[in-house]
């Protein structure tokens, strides 16, 4: 054989060999994935959502890791600081992943956004939640609202109606107690669930318009503003009156799931999550489970169709990622129409547009809270997500300080209102 010949023979073995080496090194991709969806319904959908994704790009796996809520609140900012974060990660949005967009930390999304109309299949209210002016940091799956649980049998038996006002809600209490029934179920140990109420009573006192100025640190526009004020003392009156359990600060959430699912209690503020456990643990119960909305307060100049929501489930991709188009696609197949299906069936309001035929599968209750959501003024986000972080964190402290008395509605705003002074000066 000559030599002219050889020559191409052994580059074409030795460039076979190279691609061989690629190939295996594509074989062996792992993209990690931390989520908080780690009960029955939501776990199952996404971890189909992963092994479709996994059969799609043969040769590369998810390792995927669930957290609970609250220690994921604490282990991911740890992560993101140590840059040592999950390539794909679980967000509500808001405050803290603006926080990482602007410390370069997580990917921006237009550019796949525009392609095959992938961002017009979002609802725009939840799309905002996970933006920043600079772009898009990360895709939402679910939008839930706050919505005030009752139980239909228990409240028709003491001949009381889903209460329209504040004066209704404190009758209904009233007579609640003296049936030896607790109204509100509350466990306030982590402080979140307690907030929807001040949140609730600040929209119906200002408006969310007033949040929403003072958090963008508006001329004018202040957490100290007398609206904030007033729903502060609406919750020292739901405290007098007994409305919650004894001793609700130190319990948890699920032991207030619990006192309500057990007829315990007439009432529970919570999000439409609480459709999904319900179906999974008291299905039995579902009958029984209705919603109405926040009720209004007298003179209150806030819109009382407004519903407190947001973003309880999203997605974005570190920018620590070594495969970030892997993990784009891995998003795309985490908000597929099969997820968004897996949703409904589920319980759960997608944070995606959905046809009648999807809204028609989902359960009564979620319906009802759906309903609300689509009749509502407008969207009023959730304070600790929005927020940044140390503003979040200081409305959760003044927040459990009303309920537990050791600070004035007064104190509490002006303390809010030093914490957003103090963080739009350090900006």
């Amino acid at each position: 054989m000559s030599r002219t010949l050889c020559l191409p023979l052994v580059l074409a073995v030795l460039l076979l060999g190279g691609c061989g080496k690629r190939a295996a090194r594509e074989e062996s991709i792992k993209l990690t994935f931390w989520h908080i969806m780690n009960y029955e319904g939501p776990d199952k959908v996404l971890a189909a959502a992963v092994a479709r994704f996994e059969a799609a790009h043969p040769g590369v796996t998810v390792e995927v890791q669930t957290f609970a809520n609250d220690a994921y609140k604490q282990k991911l900012p740890v992560e993101m600081a140590s840059n040592t974060p999950p390539d794909v990660f679980f967000t509500w949005g808001g405050g803290m992943l603006a926080e990482f967009a602007r410390a370069g930390r997580v990917v921006k999304l237009d550019d796949a956004l525009l392609q095959d109309g992938w961002r017009d299949r979002f609802i725009e209210q939840a799309m905002g939640i996970c933006s920043t002016p600079e772009g898009t940091y990360a895709v939402p799956l679910d939008l839930s609202v706050v919505a005030l649980w009752y139980n239909r049998d228990l409240l028709a038996a003491q001949g009381i109606q889903p209460p329209a006002t504040l004066a209704d809600l404190l009758a209904a209490g009233a007579k609640l107690k003296a049936a030896g029934i607790t109204p509100l179920a509350l466990g306030n140990r982590n402080v979140w669930p307690g907030a929807f109420y001040f949140i609730y009573l600040a929209a119906r006192q200002g408006g969310s318009g007033l949040f929403l100025d003072a958090a963008a640190g508006k001329p004018g526009a202040s957490f100290a503003d007398p609206a904030f004020v007033a729903a502060g003392e609406n919750l020292r009156q739901l405290v007098a009156a007994e409305a919650f359990p004894s001793g609700f600060n130190g319990l948890d959430d699920a032991a207030a799931r619990t006192r309500f699912l057990a007829g315990e209690a007439g009432m529970y503020l919570m999000g439409t999550w609480l459709v999904p456990r319900v179906m999974s643990t008291a299905p039995e119960f579902m009958d029984k489970l209705a919603c109405a909305p926040f009720p209004a307060v007298a003179d209150g100049k806030g819109d009382p169709t407004t519903v407190v929501g947001g973003v309880n489930c999203g997605f974005a991709v570190s920018s620590t990622c070594e495969h970030p188009d892997l993990a784009i696609d891995l998003l795309r197949y985490l908000t597929a129409p099969e997820v968004v299906d897996g949703w409904c069936d589920i319980g759960r309001i997608p944070a995606l547009k959905i046809t009648d035929e999807q809204v028609a599968k989902l359960p009564k209750p979620t319906r009802e809270a759906h309903a609300l959501l689509v009749q509502a003024a407008g969207l009023q986000p959730y304070y600790d997500q929005y927020l940044p972080p140390r503003l979040g964190e200081e409305h959760t402290k003044t927040t459990q300080g009303i309920f537990a008395g050791s600070l004035t509605p007064q104190k509490a705003a002006d303390r809010m209102a030093k914490q957003a002074a103090k963080i739009q000066q350090d900006q």
